[in-house]
C-alpha cells in the first residue's frame, strides 16, 4: 500500500466512524462527557482550598482526631480529579469505538474484509487512529477547561498522548472479549472502573501504591502528579507505554483470531 492509498484509507475510515458516532446521541455524549465534567468541576464543585478551609472550620470535637486525614483528603481532591481526566477521555472514547465494532461484528460487516485488497492490520490501524486522536483532543481540552493548577500545555499534551493508548486498548478489550452488545456494555463499565481505580493510589502509601502498578492507567496519572509538582515524569510515561502496548497487541490478536479475517 503506497502513502497516497494509506492516507485515503485512514481518512475515509476515520470520517465514516465519526459520522456513525455523530448519528448516535448517546455515543456522541460519551465522547464529550469529559468536557461536561470539566465544566461542572470549574463552576459547580468548590475549589480545594475552599474545601480545606471548610474542613478546618467545621470539625466538631468528635472529629478533631481525624483532622489531619480529612485535610489531606480535601487537599488531594484536585490532584485526584486531574488524574481522572487523564484516563476518562481515553476510556470513554475507546468504549464508544468498541461498541461500534461489536455492532459491526454482529452484523457481519467485518466479513467483507476477506475480499478487500488491504491487510486487516492496516484497516484496523485506521480504525484505532480516531479514538486515540479523539482521546488526546478531549484530554488536552478538558484540563484547562476545568481550571486546574497551571501546567504547560506541552506537558499535558505529552501525557495525554501516552494515555491515549488506553483508548484503542479499551476498544480492543471490548471487542475481543464481548460475545454480544449486552456483554460489551458490561465490559465497558468494568474497564472504565478499573481504569479509574488507580486514582485511590494518590491517598495510599508507597506500599499500597504498588498494587496499582500493573494497571496501565496508573502511570499517566503518576506522570501528571509528578508534572504538577515540577518533578521529572517521562520515566512514568515510558512505563505506561511498556505496559499498555503489549496488552493492546494481545487484545488485537485475540480479536483478529475471533473475526477470522
Amino acid at each position: 500500500m503506497n502513502q497516497t492509498s494509506a492516507f485515503k484509507l485512514y481518512r475515509n475510515v476515520i470520517l465514516t466512524d465519526l459520522r456513525q458516532v455523530a448519528r448516535s446521541s448517546l455515543l456522541a455524549f460519551l465522547i464529550v462527557l469529559p468536557l461536561v465534567v470539566a465544566l461542572l468541576y470549574r463552576f459547580v464543585i468548590p475549589d480545594s482550598d475552599v474545601v480545606q478551609t471548610a474542613v478546618r472550620n467545621s470539625l466538631g470535637p468528635g472529629l478533631e482526631p481525624h483532622r489531619a486525614a480529612l485535610e489531606a483528603l480535601a487537599a488531594g481532591m484536585e490532584p485526584a480529579l486531574m488524574a481522572i481526566f487523564v484516563t476518562m477521555a481515553p476510556g470513554l472514547v475507546g468504549s464508544v469505538y468498541g461498541l461500534l465494532l461489536v455492532d459491526e461484528r454482529d452484523a457481519r460487516t467485518l466479513a467483507v474484509l476477506r475480499v478487500m485488497p488491504i491487510r486487516f492490520a492496516h484497516y484496523f490501524a485506521a480504525r484505532l487512529a480516531a479514538p486515540a486522536g479523539l482521546a488526546i483532543v478531549m484530554t488536552v481540552a478538558a484540563y484547562p477547561l476545568a481550571g486546574f493548577a497551571p501546567l504547560p500545555i506541552l506537558d499535558v499534551a505529552l501525557i495525554a498522548a501516552t494515555g491515549a493508548v488506553i483508548a484503542p486498548m479499551t476498544t480492543l478489550a471490548i471487542v475481543a472479549f464481548a460475545p454480544n452488545k449486552i456483554a460489551a456494555l458490561a465490559i465497558m463499565r468494568v474497564a472504565n472502573a478499573v481504569l479509574a481505580l488507580p486514582v485511590l493510589a494518590l491517598f495510599a502509601g508507597p506500599q499500597l501504591q504498588r498494587l496499582a502498578w500493573p494497571i496501565p492507567s496508573f502511570w499517566p496519572m503518576k506522570a501528571l502528579w509528578l508534572a504538577a509538582e515540577g518533578a521529572p515524569y517521562v520515566w512514568a510515561l515510558a512505563i505506561a507505554a511498556a505496559i499498555s502496548m503489549p496488552l493492546t497487541i494481545a487484545f488485537y490478536l485475540r480479536f483478529a483470531a475471533r473475526t477470522e479475517v
